[in-house]
């Protein structure tokens, strides 16, 4: 198929490259995941960038975390095929955050439209934290997949979620 991305890590150590290997088929060479104790991890996808606006592709509930790298293959759901999203990614449904994502461009292109999403949501979550605290607000926060609680003015990020 010659698709390919590699998995930017947002969260548990999550890294690898994603592969198509056939319509309903993915691998993941070199994957990583430090820590797969989020209660609810699913690989999710989406056409537009953003997981939280995806779907399920595969029911296999992730629940073991990697000591060395490995090679990992995803079976797509019955009814889902790679043609269905452009972006892939490890999401934790119970508390909606993502682990890390990497958008699929032919022959394993540069994945700048990754970079540049978890650039944007970063600074938008700086940008967010900021007006929070001038605001005098203290507590929970989500921003753009990123969770954390605001105290004083500083956005403490929760690793996990």
């Amino acid at each position: 198929m010659g698709y390919s991305g590699t998995l930017s890590s947002l969260s548990g150590g999550l890294q690898g490259t994603v592969t198509v290997v056939d319509s309903t088929t993915l691998m993941i060479s070199n994957y990583e995941l430090q820590d797969a104790s989020a209660p609810a991890l699913y690989w999710w996808g989406t056409t537009d960038g953003v997981l939280k606006d995806g779907f399920r592709i595969s029911n296999d509930h992730i629940t073991m975390a990697t000591t060395k790298p490995t090679d990992m293959t995803i079976k797509l759901d019955a009814g889902k095929t790679t043609a269905d999203f452009s972006t892939v990614g490890l999401w934790c449904e119970h508390f909606g955050i993502n682990f890390g994502q990497a958008t699929l461009k032919d022959n394993g292109g540069s994945n700048s439209t990754t970079a540049s999403t978890v650039s944007a949501a970063t600074a938008s979550a700086s940008a967010s934290a900021s007006k929070s605290a001038a605001a005098g607000m203290v507590g929970p926060t989500s921003f753009g997949g990123l969770a954390g609680v605001v105290v004083s003015g500083l956005l403490l990020s929760m690793a996990m979620c």
